[in-house]
C-alpha cells in the first residue's frame, strides 16, 4: 500500500531530486530543520521496515527517510545539508 502511495505521489510531485537517505531518526530531524530554515520545500518518503524489531524514541531500527526536492534547489539543499555535522 505504501508503495503504491509513494509511486502517486512521485509522479505528481515536483520534488523528485534525492538529497538526502537516512535510517536515523535524529538525522531526520536534523535535516528537516535544516531544509525548513533555509526555506528549502522538501518531499519526505518514509519506508517502514516490519522486519525490524520496535524501538525506542530516536531508535536506528525501522523507518528509512529519503529527502527529496526540486531540481533548481538540490544544491541549496546539499550545501544546507552539509552543515549538518
Amino acid at each position: 500500500m505504501h508503495f503504491l502511495a509513494n509511486l502517486i505521489e512521485y509522479c505528481f510531485s515536483s520534488k523528485k531530486t534525492l538529497v538526502y537517505t537516512t535510517l536515523n531518526q535524529k538525522d531526520y530531524y536534523k535535516v528537516l530543520s535544516l531544509l525548513k530554515s533555509n526555506s528549502i520545500k522538501y518531499r519526505i518518503v518514509t519506508i517502514a521496515n516490519s522486519s525490524s524489531m520496535p524501538g525506542g524514541v530516536y531508535s536506528d531500527f525501522g523507518n528509512e527517510y529519503k529527502f527529496y526536492v526540486k531540481k533548481e534547489d538540490e544544491a541549496k539543499a546539499l550545501k544546507a545539508i552539509q552543515k549538518k555535522g
